[in-house]
């Protein structure tokens, strides 16, 4: 068989196996974040701080899969981009395409819930810090020189 040939299913093998593998991320990112909402709800900053290194470690993870991914379509001549992974669904032999589209679709559904997911999150994190604010400049004008008129 033709290299050429190998290596394309190589390519197109491992852009399976790595949504296979983000599946399972994901999900497990989701978990992740719903507990983060959770640490900061309860303001335990210690624990915020140990589950953020584990979620920053697992997105990092999620994003080489992604480029690789990438490359890997770039490498089979086509776009690096969701269309790209449609175009290469659509010539995918007729036996394998509606597993694989499903797998896909699975996988952009999840990634849409972490999307929300981060968003509660971040408007959670935006509401502490405002309440934060608010109160430190509270307690900075409560606050009074008494002896600041004696020195002027």
């Amino acid at each position: 068989m033709d290299n050429s040939v190998v290596n394309k299913r190589d390519l197109v093998q491992n852009i399976i196996r790595d949504v296979r593998i983000d599946l399972d991320d994901y999900t497990q990112l989701n978990s992740m974040l719903i507990h983060q909402r959770k640490l900061m709800q309860s303001r335990d900053n210690q624990a915020l701080l140990t589950h953020n290194v584990s979620q920053t470690a697992l997105c990092d993870q999620l994003a080489k899969r992604a480029s690789n991914r990438s490359l890997y379509l770039r490498k089979l001549g086509f776009d690096t981009n969701a269309g790209g992974m449609t175009t290469l669904f659509d010539a995918l032999p007729v036996h394998l395409k509606p597993q694989i589209k499903l797998l896909w679709e699975n996988l952009l559904q999840i990634v849409e819930d972490n999307h929300r997911e981060n968003e509660i999150n971040g408007r959670l994190l935006a509401m502490q810090q405002s309440t934060i604010k608010r109160v430190l400049q509270r307690d900075n004008q409560d606050q009074i020189d008494y002896g600041a008129h004696i020195f002027s």
